[in-house]
């Protein structure tokens, strides 16, 4: 609902795939007796988007230390070490990934990318 009222109701429109009347319909608060229509719209504008429900993913640490993820190998130092382990892995704020340990104590540790996608 924010995202629609945040919006001019053309613009909502074009980005969802739904017409302005339902637009319309839904900043005044009118949700349609079936609403999968909109759902769906949403979840193909947040999956465009890259929006993920979570923000975390375990990853597998491979030989040498690589970590595969969106179809790119990535590594830090010391994950060598780590190989055969698993790793919770997410976006950084600045893009890049970030990475977690899951034991104890946890480790985070910055993750740049290798050459080729994987």
């Amino acid at each position: 609902m924010e995202f629609v009222a945040g919006l001019p109701g053309r613009e909502a429109a074009r980005v969802l795939g739904l017409s302005k009347g339902s637009v319309g319909r839904l900043r005044q608060g009118y949700w349609p007796d079936d609403p999968r229509k909109v759902l769906q719209a949403w979840e193909r504008y947040k999956a465009s988007r890259g929006v993920v429900a979570s923000g975390w993913f375990l990853r597998k640490v491979y030989a040498g230390g690589q970590v595969r993820h969106a179809g790119h190998a990535y590594t830090a130092t010391g994950l060598a070490a780590r190989t055969g382990q698993l790793l919770a892995v997410s976006r950084s704020a600045d893009g890049g990934l970030l990475a977690q340990t899951l034991d104890l104590p946890a480790e985070r540790l910055s993750l740049t990318q290798l050459g080729a996608p994987a």
